[in-house]
């Protein structure tokens, strides 16, 4: 009997322990279930509801084992300190589909980056039910298309919005002048029109948050005028070519007149528009006439800036545009490689047939047919026939930087570290042209590994200018592609886009020193709780995370100080604010130090201060043309 009830003992201590231990394990699921179970449900609706050519979230998204803050190391995902969805970044990865409404079960999603992919379709009429609590949002550089949403007014915590580089038409919703908390707002490169929102609050907001769009007036724009059918505008040029041939036709016309006055009116009858319908196909007549010569003098001035080449020779010189040729796919087109009849190879890039692809095409067009650099890659043509646009480049032999960083395994391509300085000195030097020379002054605003490319010499050269700004000095007007006057003040120009190219040439010297991605990159540092600054700067206090994170090729080659001070530089480039970061001439000095001691500058190469320009430099130029 004593023993029956110590066994029955046992088995009751047993079952408790079993019922504690199901009732934690009952806890935690319902902890799972009720925090974070809801975010799963979102993040699986995400990968479910866009194609993913790259498999960059596929491979990562598995879902698998899943337990507490596992989703958090997510390739572009952010979590509060409850592990729960604060942020989806999802920028340049090729993703495609429409907008994916399972966002509204990330009920504390603030940061939104959808940009650089290819999604099409609308942004859904109730976006803000989908992301009700959305600070950050970023739809860039996309083919989404309609209007953008009145209900976006209700998204009342924004902070910023851009929705650059889309097809969006109709008119930009008044409701937006509602959202008090916004700072940034921009919907440059659209089909837009009508009167843009009063945005009291915003005090930075410029003509450049709404380049390229059809037409838009009010705010900081030309005042909203009502149109007449019988009104219309032209620019200075076209207008002395229309005042010239009208004075001369009516300087004709009554000369004619006084001398057949004079003669007889038989003949004046003969030579005078007898009736209001032959004087109104007189003046179109004299219409049509100033048109052609406006084109002719357009078409005229891009001939003298670089070549124009035809269809059929640029279609004979990659077999007709065959499969076997092509050596690149970029978002606006794809890039064969060519022999023309001169016998050398060309690479020449066929733009997408789509008409949202003209202001790319012009941007090249515009900044590299004034560009003429050893670190800019030489634009040597174009085509531009019925809808085909092609741009023609020099041939350049080793490819972009992007695929040496991040070759294949197994693929015989190391980058030495020599080589390494020598690429990032170059491309300092490229940006200071861009920035600093005197009479022609350019932003990027795109630079990536993928964006340089490197000669058999492996001479870095920077290309992809379609999102490219122009100016022709500091606080200047200048004429963007669509003939439209806009200023570009100094603190502007030097903090909104000059520092954007000193940020990103920051990501591309961390690409160069730990060999990643810059998308993984990121991850190390949101896996850190922190944002690049703060993880650059506990890599620079801790040499044992550092050696876990830099490329492997790099590791105990004696590069270990260089490596220290070129991250300490990309520490500079990445500030969160841009007054913070250093010009990219105090970058190229810097830089350029750890050239000579491999022997990589020369006189010829460094850049003479006679030929760049300060802030307070005036240089005249006139702005070209190309509709």
């Amino acid at each position: 009997m004593l023993l029956k009830s110590q066994t029955q003992m046992v088995l009751n201590s047993r079952a408790l322990v079993l019922l504690h231990i199901l009732v934690w394990s009952l806890s935690d699921t319902l902890t799972l279930s009720s925090g974070t179970q809801s975010d799963i449900s979102c993040l699986k609706s995400i990968r479910d509801s866009l194609e993913d050519p790259l498999n960059r979230i596929a491979t990562s998204w598995t879902f698998n084992n899943l337990t507490e803050g596992s989703i958090c190391g997510y390739v572009g995902v952010n979590c509060t300190t409850e592990n729960r969805v604060r942020g989806v970044q999802l920028a340049n990865m090729g993703l495609k589909g429409k907008f994916p409404r399972g966002l509204v079960d990330c009920s504390e999603l603030i940061i939104l980056d959808l940009s650089g992919n290819e999604m099409s379709g609308s942004i859904p009429p109730d976006i803000s039910e989908i992301l009700p609590a959305v600070e950050v949002l970023n739809l860039s550089n996309n083919n989404l298309s309609g209007e953008i949403p009145s209900s976006m007014g209700n998204c009342s915590n924004l902070l910023v919005l851009i929705l650059n580089n889309n097809r969006l038409s109709g008119q930009i919703p008044q409701q937006l002048s509602e959202l008090r908390r916004l700072r940034i707002f921009t919907v440059a490169n659209n089909l837009l029109s009508g009167p843009v929102p009063d945005f009291v609050n915003i005090t930075t907001i410029n003509p450049e948050s709404y380049v390229n769009n059809s037409g838009l007036c009010g705010g900081p724009l030309e005042y909203c005028r009502k149109k007449h059918s019988w009104s219309f505008e032209i620019s200075f040029r076209s207008g002395f070519v229309v005042g010239f041939v009208v004075f001369a036709f009516s300087y004709t016309v009554f000369f004619t007149y006084y001398f057949n006055l004079c003669v007889g009116s038989n003949k004046r009858n003969k030579i005078m528009p007898t009736n209001t319908t032959e004087l109104t196909a007189t003046r179109k007549n004299i219409a049509e006439k100033v048109d052609q010569v406006t084109q002719l003098m357009k078409v005229s001035k891009l001939v003298r800036m670089i070549p124009r080449m035809s269809l059929a020779e640029l279609s004979e010189a990659t077999a007709n545009f065959h499969t076997g040729n092509v050596i690149g796919l970029g978002k606006i087109g794809m890039m064969y490689k060519g022999v023309l009849s001169n016998g050398l190879p060309h690479a020449i890039k066929r733009l997408h047939d789509s008409q949202s692809l003209k202001k790319q095409f012009v941007s090249e067009l515009l900044a590299l047919g004034r560009l003429k650099h050893n670190n800019i890659v030489p634009l040597l043509g174009y085509c531009k026939e019925r809808n085909e646009k092609l741009l023609v480049y020099k041939y350049i032999s080793n490819g972009n930087l992007y695929d040496w960083l991040h070759a294949a395994k197994g693929k015989d391509k190391i980058l030495e570290w020599p080589l390494r300085i020598k690429i990032a000195m170059g491309i300092a030097r490229g940006l200071v042209w861009l920035h600093h020379k005197c009479n022609f002054r350019v932003v990027h605003l795109n630079l990536c590994s993928n964006s340089i490319l490197l000669d058999q010499n492996f001479e870095p050269k920077i290309s992809n200018f379609g999102g490219s700004i122009r100016s022709n000095f500091v606080g200047k007007m200048f004429k963007d592609p669509r003939g439209n006057n806009i200023f570009i003040g100094s603190d502007v120009w030097e903090l909104g886009y000059v520092k954007k190219d000193v940020y990103d040439f920051g990501i591309l010297l961390l690409e160069l020193i730990i060999g990643k991605e810059s998308i993984e990159i990121n991850n190390y540092a949101n896996n850190s709780n922190g944002n690049l600054v703060d993880w650059i700067a506990h890599l620079l206090t801790s040499s044992f995370d550092l050696y876990n994170v830099i490329d492997e090729s790099l590791i105990g080659r004696g590069f270990e100080d260089e490596i220290f001070e070129l991250l300490r530089i990309a520490y500079t480039c990445l500030q969160l604010f841009p007054s913070q970061r250093p010009t990219t001439l105090e970058l190229y000095n810097t830089i350029r130090i750890f050239g000579e001691k491999y022997c990589l500058t020369s006189d010829s190469e460094i850049l003479r201060q006679s030929e760049i320009a300060t802030a307070s430099t005036l240089c005249e130029i006139v702005e070209a043309e190309i509709t």
